[in-house]
């Protein structure tokens, strides 16, 4: 990475570098393992629903849905942080779980109030987990700052030592 000379920033072609390499990764891995993730849960859907569609092996489908996930971590460049996981599976575990679930007639029968219920039904899985998952990392990253931990010593240059 070149430097400016005694400023410390990076240069202007390096930082656009920087920054169309991130559109592509995000792009490619974010875009793309959200297409695989939803493609292939859709497949599992199908194939557990009645009459069953057998468009890919339910087994196939459930390890893609996986790398979808792995690649969306990568994507938005959150590699090793795998509670965002949950993030990105929350929706379709949530909207699977209703699918699976015998609703009686009556609940069949309401008008849940259209498109616009349905969207934020969909929604406000991704946006609960996000937030727990965000506050467990910052609650974790909390605690491994040398700030945080007063009770634990300090470590001693070897100038002081040598003195």
């Amino acid at each position: 990475m070149r430097t400016a000379a005694m400023t410390g920033k990076t240069t202007l072609p390096t930082k656009r570098l920087q920054k169309v390499r991130i559109a592509i990764r995000f792009i490619i891995f974010g875009v793309g393992g959200f297409l695989l993730l939803i493609v292939n849960w859709l497949a599992l859907v199908l194939r557990f629903s009645s009459p069953p569609e057998t468009t890919i092996n339910p087994f196939l489908a459930f390890l893609l849905a996986l790398v979808g996930a792995l690649m969306m971590l990568f994507g938005v460049d959150e590699w090793g942080r795998w509670a965002y996981l949950w993030v990105f599976v929350s929706t379709p575990l949530v909207v699977s779980l209703i699918l699976i679930i015998p609703w009686p007639k009556w609940v069949e029968n309401t008008n849940w109030g259209g498109k616009d219920a349905g969207v934020l039904f969909f929604a406000l899985p991704f946006i609960a987990s996000y937030i727990a998952v965000r506050s467990y990392y910052r609650r974790r990253d909390a605690r491994n700052t040398p700030m945080a931990r007063k009770d634990l010593p300090v470590p001693v240059s070897e100038e002081q030592t040598s003195k």
